[in-house]
C-alpha cells in the first residue's frame, strides 16, 4: 500500500512539473517575457514560480512590454545634475517633502577625502571591494557579498559596535550626511524589472525617512565585460542598462542624485574594461581607486 501511495505522489509531482514547465514554455513570450532565465540550467517551470511570487499567475492578462535600453536613448550628463531636471520639475519632484528646504537643483563639484567622513556606503560585493581597497577609512560600510534588494532589510549584515544588526537598525543608530547605494547585479534574472524597481524605490524612500539630513546617491549598476555580456543571457549589459535607466529616474537633482561609474571603467563598446577585472564582474583590488576618484568628482555643492 505504501509503495502505491509513493508511486501516486511521484506521478502527481511529475505531472505538476510537466504542466508548469509547459505553461512557462508556452507563455515565455507572453506574461513571462520580462523574466530572464538560462534555459540550459533552469527549467521553464521556474518562470511560473517567479511569476506567482510577483502575483503574476498563468491566467493573468499580458502586460505592456517594458521599455528596453534598445528602445530608449541613453541620456547624456551635463554640468547640472540630471540635465532633464529643470528648477521647476525639481520643485515638483520634491513637493510635499517638508524636510527639503532648498529646492534649487544642485551641481556636482570636486571634493577631497574628507567629503566621505560622514558617509555610509550600502551595497553588495562590489561595495565590499570598495570598502576593502578604496581607502575610505573614515566612512561606514554596510555591505555583504550576495546582498540583493529583496533581502536588504531582512538580513542582519551590518556591524554596529561589534554586533550584527539589520540595515534599519544600523541607520537608526547613526545619522549620516551622505548615503551611497549600489546594488542590482545579484538580482539579474530574478523576477521582473518592475518588481526590482518597486523594491529599489521603497529602499530609497526608507533612506529618506531614516536619514532625513542625508544626500542620497543612487549609483548605477556597474557593467560586466563585453565578452561576458555577449555570452551570458542573464548577466549582460543591455539588462543592466534597462535597470540603470529606471534607477536614474529616481533622481530629483535636489536630494537624490544618480551617478554612473561606468563612465570611467568601460571601454568604447560599453563593457567593463578587461584589464580592470579578474572575473568579468568585479574590479581588481588595485583598481578601486578609479571608482574613488570618480566619486570625488561627484560631490554636491552646499550653497
Amino acid at each position: 500500500m505504501k509503495k502505491i501511495l509513493k508511486c501516486r505522489v511521484a506521478v502527481f509531482l511529475l505531472a505538476g512539473w510537466v504542466i508548469l514547465s509547459l505553461i512557462g514554455y508556452l507563455k515565455r513570450d507572453g506574461i513571462y517575457k520580462n523574466y530572464s532565465i538560462d534555459t540550459k540550467k533552469t527549467p521553464y517551470f521556474v518562470l511560473v514560480l517567479d511569476g506567482i511570487h510577483d502575483k503574476i499567475y498563468p491566467w493573468s492578462k499580458e502586460s505592456p512590454e517594458l521599455l528596453s535600453d534598445q528602445k530608449k536613448p541613453k541620456k547624456q550628463e551635463d554640468d547640472i545634475v540630471n540635465t532633464e531636471m529643470t528648477e521647476e520639475t525639481a520643485t515638483e519632484a520634491v513637493a510635499g517633502d517638508t524636510e527639503t528646504t532648498d529646492l534649487k537643483p544642485k551641481k556636482f563639484i570636486q571634493v577631497d577625502d574628507s567629503y566621505f567622513d560622514d558617509a555610509v556606503f550600502i551595497g553588495d560585493s562590489r561595495t565590499v571591494g570598495l570598502h576593502d581597497y578604496g581607502g575610505l577609512d573614515h566612512s561606514d560600510f554596510y555591505a555583504t557579498v550576495g546582498m540583493n534588494i529583496y533581502d536588504l532589510w531582512k538580513e542582519a549584515f551590518c556591524n554596529v559596535d561589534g554586533k550584527k544588526v539589520t540595515l534599519e537598525e544600523a541607520l537608526k543608530a547613526k545619522q549620516y550626511k551622505k548615503v551611497y547605494f549600489q546594488i542590482g547585479i545579484n538580482e539579474m534574472g530574478r523576477g521582473t524589472l518592475d518588481g526590482f524597481m518597486n523594491e529599489y524605490q521603497n529602499a530609497v524612500e526608507k533612506f529618506k525617512t531614516l536619514q532625513p539630513d542625508a544626500v542620497i546617491y543612487v549609483q548605477a549598476i556597474m557593467h560586466v565585460t563585453q565578452k561576458k555580456s555577449d555570452s551570458d543571457p542573464i548577466f549582460n549589459n543591455p539588462g543592466i542598462d534597462a535597470r540603470n535607466q529606471r534607477i536614474q529616474q529616481l533622481a530629483d537633482g535636489v536630494r537624490v542624485f544618480y551617478i554612473d561609474v561606468n563612465e570611467v571603467v568601460c571601454d568604447d563598446q560599453g563593457g567593463l574594461k578587461q584589464e580592470l577585472t579578474f572575473d568579468n564582474l568585479h574590479l581588481y583590488g588595485s583598481k578601486y581607486n578609479i571608482w574613488v576618484d570618480f566619486l570625488k568628482t561627484k560631490g554636491i555643492e552646499t550653497e
